[in-house]
């Protein structure tokens, strides 16, 4: 697979006040990486925002399983393409100390369900369902820890792969079925457990109750206590307040943020038009 396919951004760190109760030490060492590189890489990559000759409708290439109507038979065939043989992530890493970046925070599983880990939980990861063979994710946390720069963790909330999930839809707001609350604290506890120290668990999408969100950041902090907790896991549970896409404030806000930008406003996935 063609390293073009690879795209990636930056997360933009500020100092302010206590957002959530956590530990002021882990507080201040996630501020000081200041900013990040944020790396969405999967399936969709393969794509690159096109699909039956045509740009998916919104252009966002991570979401074109669900903005293209792809059924998920078909979406299972496409991650038989996905090969990224050049992948090196001492590159990657290499890259990003270059730009002065002091974390990587990666896709660990977008809306569309497929994994870039080995996972118990289902057979449609990059290790069982594509020719790749290999944990990724595994590679670039050892690489990460090796270069000296912390590593972090996108994971989406909403499963468009998992059958007791809310249907797939052009929502990001699907409700999560009390079957698919539990699936996802089994991959959170993987993640967690088999990928060492994760500086942040970058949340995304989909409502839970106030109980699940507080239930799952109990979980994150029980295994990893200084793993920092982005907002998007709802209901103000997060350590720190994520803006929207590729938004910052305009005045002084009394909490840590976040801004996720990207080169395109409206796509963090390979787009190759």
């Amino acid at each position: 697979m063609n390293r073009k396919y690879l795209l990636l951004f930056l997360l933009v760190f500020t100092n302010s006040l206590a957002f959530a109760q956590h530990d002021p030490k882990a507080l201040k060492d996630w501020q000081d990486q200041k900013y990040s590189m944020f790396i969405h890489f999967g399936v969709y990559s393969v794509l690159g925002g096109v699909w039956d000759g045509k740009p998916a409708t919104r252009n966002v290439s991570e979401q074109i399983q669900a903005h293209a109507g792809i059924y998920s038979d078909e979406y299972a065939r496409i991650a038989k393409r996905f090969n990224p043989e050049k992948w090196n992530a001492d590159s990657i890493v290499t890259l990003a100390k270059n730009a002065g970046m002091r974390s990587i925070v990666i896709t660990s599983k977008h809306h569309d369900g497929f994994c870039m880990f080995k996972t118990n939980t289902t057979d449609f990861n990059i290790v069982d369902a594509s020719p790749y063979k290999r944990d990724l994710l595994k590679e670039l946390a050892d690489a990460c820890k090796k270069g000296g720069l912390r590593f972090g963790l996108y994971f989406s909330l909403i499963d468009w792969h998992y059958p007791q999930a809310s249907p797939i839809s052009g929502s990001n707001s699907d409700y999560i079925t009390p079957e698919h609350v539990e699936y996802n604290k089994k991959q959170i506890t993987e993640l967690l457990t088999n990928y060492g120290p994760v500086s942040e668990l970058w949340f995304d999408m989909g409502s839970q109750s106030a109980k699940e969100s507080e239930e799952l950041r109990d979980l994150v902090h029980k295994l990893q206590p200084n793993c920092m907790i982005g907002s998007r896991i709802g209901n103000d549970m997060g350590d720190f307040n994520v803006m929207g896409d590729n938004q910052e404030p305009d005045y002084i806000i009394g909490v840590p943020w976040q801004s996720p930008a990207s080169f395109f406003h409206e796509t963090w996935g390979y787009r190759s038009f």
